[in-house]
């Protein structure tokens, strides 16, 4: 009883359907929830500092208008024929996007889900699920978005392992198992 399944097909420029299905189904199903956490199924979730970070914000209040991630600003469209992420002028006619949440991972509060759910209602749809999802949405509802300097960083980075989110150039199903007992076993005291 663990798969959620919505009436789309799923293939990559549906995936603004699968944001949009995945904030009605927490907007109705764990309205009781206090945080929802996004990530792809690449992203390697340091649990011990994340639930440090939440309880931190737990005690401090902080508890609505909560969306943290790792930004990405002044982006420009991809115009080129031969992109995965073409973008064409009837699409989408300005320069560069908004401010927009990378969408492999993202941490937000459940006020924040309601508001974005709500604001799907009169965004019109862009196939391309980050800048929809991480931008239009919470640009139109009137949600900042925050990058704490804990938030993410490649494996092959220094300190990644004091980082809520680890990233791989390079990623498979050992390999991550590998990240994880890493984090698992080597309890580095770390501030978010």
């Amino acid at each position: 009883m663990d798969i959620v399944q919505g009436n789309f097909v799923d293939s990559y420029r549906n995936l603004t359907y699968k944001r949009v299905f995945s904030l009605f189904w927490v907007n109705n199903f764990c309205s009781n929830a206090n945080f929802v956490v996004k990530v792809d199924d690449d992203v390697i979730i340091n649990i011990p500092l994340l639930i440090q970070h939440l309880r931190q914000k737990t005690k401090e209040y902080l508890l609505t208008n909560v969306l943290e991630c790792y930004m990405l600003t002044d982006t420009e469209p991809m115009r080129h024929n031969n992109s995965k992420w073409r973008t064409s002028l009837s699409e989408y006619r300005y320069p560069t996007f908004p401010p927009y949440c990378d969408g492999f991972s993202s941490i937000m509060s459940i006020d924040v889900i309601r508001k974005m759910y709500n604001t799907t209602k009169e965004v019109p749809f862009l196939w391309l699920e980050d800048v929809y999802g991480g931008g239009f949405l919470p640009w139109i509802s009137n949600i900042e978005m925050h990058q704490p300097y804990c938030y993410s960083a490649y494996v092959e980075s220094e300190n990644w392992n004091c980082k809520l989110f680890v990233r791989a150039f390079l990623s498979n199903a050992i390999f991550q198992k590998d990240i994880w007992e890493h984090i698992k076993h080597n309890n580095v005291p770390c501030k978010c």
